[in-house]
């Protein structure tokens, strides 16, 4: 490795020794993993191809298939090359950086070091400077005498130049702290770049596949970059206030009781309760992405409410009415009937949220509008048909299949937490992993521009509405079964939970913005709440409602601050 005389490395002295080994690499590819890649992208062209024939299409394809068969044998037979050239390719370039950073990190102390006594010094002068300037003034207006008459106006001038003179030193101040805080930033920006340049080499090295530790280090090194403890607050502000609260309440708990308030079984209680919420949230989250809202989730909770009701009860009617005519399943095993329940609850929701997502895409209404009109018709339905009255007793024995309630010695066990995991997994290869979930995104976040790129914005839409109904349909089930509370007004408020639970958890409703993990954890803070208000005392539900309208005008608040500085 060259250094110059005075031992001080450059990155001029390694930088074409890794070239050298990238090039050795890239030859040892050619012919394996890059002719793989090449040939698979020329048969993703193929089938876009459309002024092709399919019998032309097909050949050309079964040929790139056959050379990348021969190309993996060749990719196979030099691998073990590849990995051991990749290995010391990876070391050298740590290394190299590692020193190079390290010998930066301290060139800037001393760059950092002497700034700071530049500031310091320039302070203290400019404080002198000011004191004197300030003892010569007040000496010369000492001096001096108003006129009969204006004695409030020379005692107006009089502050006016005092006032001056604090301007002047406060600006003089603030362009050192200033000046001193563009040298950290530099010498900063300097070791940044040199992260930033070791990151970029290392994935060239190693085909763009790096190992998590790698990507770690990265994104560690990227945070601290870029942190800042205003931006820090703007983020996570939220969630720490909540922190504070839940720790005042925790306090409170204790004294009053002498017991931890977040013991395992309030944990547990927390988590098992949220399961259903998880659902109405992790399908609301969607439209929100896209800039918009649901108010028909409570309603749909109520519908799915009343289907489950009537099918898997074992002790009143198990009729259900579908356009005039009423159909028994009362000969139908109650196994069957509890899949029925489920099924029909998805079905109905989804054809509902469909019909107020066809009207949204189809004619650029905001969903406020569309889904208001789906909540007052659902509900007016169910409950003109029901009498707004129980519509039967979901069977224990399903209870505590399906949710836990009474499955272990007559107590509860956390089933719907792992109905609950499902739920969330899904959502979550839907949501990252798929183009539908990318799509979403791009369209939530400038639906003309995606229009542009080629996405068809009407089928997104549709789509997210869908996949919200069909979460609807499974939380409302499981909540009913849950709950035993089976009418048509079961679900009311519950549109407000689930549209909190996504903006705590940071799902922008500026659009394009969210994400699974923040949708979770707002979930479990809004029952968090829900469970430890009345245990230090807040039973009355109206004050319950009032701390949660507070949270939500906060979280939104933030989220418009945020959206306003991105602007």
């Amino acid at each position: 490795m060259d250094t110059t005389n005075t031992n001080v490395l450059t990155e001029q002295s390694f930088i074409p020794e890794i070239e050298k080994r990238q090039a050795e690499l890239d030859d040892l590819r050619r012919d394996g993993v890059t002719k793989i890649e090449e040939l698979k992208n020329e048969i993703a062209n193929l089938k876009k191809y459309k002024q092709l024939d399919k019998e032309t299409k097909d050949k050309l394809i079964a040929k790139d298939k056959e050379e990348i068969k021969k190309a993996d044998i060749v990719r196979l037979m030099k691998k073990p090359q590849i990995a051991e050239k990749v290995k010391a390719a990876i070391d050298f370039i740590q290394a190299s950086y590692s020193k190079l950073i390290a010998q930066e990190k301290a060139k800037n102390e001393g760059i950092i070091k002497a700034a700071l006594t530049e500031k310091e010094t320039k302070l203290a002068q400019y404080k002198k400077d000011n004191e004197e300037a300030r003892k010569t003034y007040t000496a010369e207006w000492a001096n001096k005498k108003p006129e009969a008459g204006k004695e409030k106006e020379f005692n107006k001038q009089k502050k006016r130049a005092l006032d001056d003179l604090k301007v002047e030193y406060v600006q003089k101040c603030n362009d050192a702290n200033v000046a001193f805080q563009d040298v950290k930033n530099e010498c900063q920006d300097r070791v940044h770049t040199l992260y930033v340049n070791k990151f970029s080499y290392r994935e060239k090295i190693n085909n763009k596949k790096l190992p998590p530790l790698y990507r770690l280090e990265q994104k560690k090194e990227n945070y601290v970059n870029n942190f800042t403890v205003k931006g820090f607050l703007l983020k996570n502000g939220l969630y720490l206030t909540i922190l504070l609260l839940i720790i005042i309440a925790t306090i409170v708990y204790a004294v009053q009781s002498g017991e931890f308030l977040l013991n395992g079984s309030n944990l547990i209680l927390i988590l098992n309760t949220t399961a259903p919420r998880r659902f109405l949230a992790l399908g609301v989250a969607g439209l929100i992405v896209l800039a918009g809202t649901d108010l028909s989730i409570g309603r749909l909770v109520g519908r799915s409410a009343v289907f489950t009701g009537r099918l898997v009860t074992t002790s009143g009617t198990t009729a259900l009415g579908f356009f005039g005519h009423a159909v028994n399943f009362s000969g139908i095993p109650l196994g069957l009937r509890v899949v029925l329940a489920f099924l029909l609850s998805i079905a109905s929701c989804t054809a509902i949220s469909g019909l107020a997502g066809f009207f949204s895409a189809k004619f650029k209404r905001h969903p406020f509008i569309s889904t208001l009109a789906t909540q007052l018709f659902t509900f007016g339905l169910m409950a003109g048909r029901t009498s707004n009255q129980f519509t039967g007793r979901p069977d224990e024995k399903v209870a505590a299949i399906i949710s836990g309630k009474g499955l272990r010695d007559g107590t509860d066990f956390p089933i719907m937490i792992f109905w609950a995991i499902i739920g969330i997994a899904v959502r979550w290869v839907i949501w990252n992993k798929t183009k539908f979930g990318k799509n979403r995104f791009a369209v939530g976040g400038n639906p003309e521009a995606a229009a542009v790129s080629g996405i068809n914005v009407f089928k997104v839409t549709l789509g997210v509405f869908i996949l919200a109904g069909i979460y609807y349909g499974i939380g409302g089930s499981i909540f009913a079964i849950y709950s035993g509370n089976v009418r048509a007004r079961t679900g009311q408020g519950r549109e407000n939970d689930a549209i909190a639970a996504c903006v705590v958890g940071g799902v922008s409703f500026s659009g394009g913005v969210g994400k699974i993990s923040g949708v979770v954890i707002g979930a479990l803070i809004f029952q968090a709440i829900c469970v430890i208000l009345p245990m230090i005392g807040i039973t009355d539900a109206n004050y319950q409602l009032a701390i949660k309208g507070v949270i939500i005008l906060a979280a939104v608040t933030l989220d418009c601050i945020k959206y306003l500085k991105k602007k």
